[in-house]
């Protein structure tokens, strides 16, 4: 039953990426693609691991193996690991600017959700301007933080992020930094660095990534 319990988590694995690589095109679909992506995440492979993690549960009750149990619970933290990726993601998907809402209630708004069951302690110092930005500066710059948080929380290994936002239209300056490991052989995330500095490019702006005097890992985006 734990070898079953073990292929059914490695097909859910695989459906997990395929949704994973569906959920990266958020760097580049429209608004009305990214909910969309966003419910079919949520409704498919979010609620079948779902699923997946209660059958082991059950399995788990009626086993008294030491090993057995052992292997149970070692597959259970790691469907509610990917189930919280997951979650990350459908918010990703669904966190935007728009008329009603300007960039900072945005990253005030998005920054509250990923504190839930952190231990990633985020600080903000936001400035606005009683003018906005453009919405679609406002998006670019908010996917451009949203990537940057994740960094630092999947590959930096940080235990405290600061953003500072300085807007004055059409100027901007935000900063994302953090406490952790710093850029070197232990991380993984040039792909994230690629699509932010692209993003940055999009919208007459500059990306600028360095360490921290303190350590750690400094993300800077300014058009000047």
């Amino acid at each position: 039953e734990l070898a079953d319990a073990r292929v059914s988590a490695g097909t859910y694995a695989i459906r997990l990426d395929a949704a994973l690589l569906f959920s990266d095109i958020r760097f580049s679909a429209t608004t009305e693609e990214r909910r969309r992506l966003a419910r079919d995440i949520h409704d498919g492979v979010a609620q079948e691991l779902a699923s997946l993690g209660y059958a082991i549960d059950d399995l788990g009750a009626t086993h008294t193996d030491p090993a057995t149990s052992a292997g149970l619970s070692d597959l259970r933290r790691e469907v509610t690991r990917i189930i919280s990726e997951l979650r990350l993601s459908i918010f990703d998907l669904r966190s935007d600017v728009s008329v009603g809402m300007s960039l900072n209630v945005a990253l005030s708004e998005y920054v509250r959700s990923q504190a839930i069951g952190s231990h990633i302690q985020v600080h903000l110092s936001l400035q606005e301007a009683p003018e906005r930005l453009s919405i679609d500066v406002e998006a670019e710059l908010l996917r451009i933080v949203q990537e940057a948080l994740a960094n630092a929380r999947k590959h930096a290994h940080a235990e405290n992020i600061w953003i500072s936002s300085r807007i004055q239209p059409p100027l901007f300056e935000i900063k994302v930094e953090d406490d952790g490991q710093g850029l070197g052989q232990g991380r993984d995330d040039s792909y994230g660095l690629k699509i932010m500095s692209e993003r940055a490019e999009r919208i007459g702006g500059a990306l600028e990534v360095g360490a921290r005097d303190t350590g750690g890992t400094i993300v800077r985006v300014s058009r000047a």
